[in-house]
């Protein structure tokens, strides 16, 4: 983890720090977010730190992926939710916000104010299919 300041989410899963959990399994754990966008946002964590997506090894990002998909049903089944975001951030550049890997789970419901699609359109930078084959060509080279 580096000499920097004590992990929270280490804290959480290692039981030192509350938090309301909803699930846990051997490697990962999902609890409620302490500042949630909306009622039931929950955050799905590996219970080994791994900072962000280049650490995380592929069993704990499994079972991470797994518990998200697990937290997602049952939001909508528990509290009758219509929909789902699950985000990651990953390292400082995305806005990583706590430097231990983590999906968000965001329940949506019919009507949200969230407009998360109004956003994400402001943002789309169009792109010719001439540069899209060459980035995919550049990406399976690399690989």
């Amino acid at each position: 983890m580096g000499s920097g300041p004590p992990c929270v989410f280490c804290a959480i899963a290692k039981g030192e720090i509350p938090s309301h959990r909803i699930r846990e399994s051997p490697r990962a754990l999902a609890f409620l977010d302490v500042n949630p966008i909306s009622w039931g946002h929950s955050l799905v964590i590996p219970k080994a730190h791994a900072a962000d997506l280049t650490e995380v090894t592929p069993e704990d990002w499994a079972e991470v992926a797994e518990l998200a998909r697990w937290t997602a049903l049952r939001l909508r089944k528990v509290l009758e939710v219509t929909g789902n975001n699950l985000f990651v951030s990953s390292g400082r550049s995305a806005e990583q916000s706590v430097r231990h890997l983590h999906i968000h789970v965001v329940p949506r419901r019919e009507g949200d104010d969230l407009a998360l699609q109004e956003w994400w359109e402001m943002k789309v930078q169009p792109t010719s299919p001439d540069e899209l084959s060459k980035t995919a060509a550049v990406l399976r080279e690399k690989a």
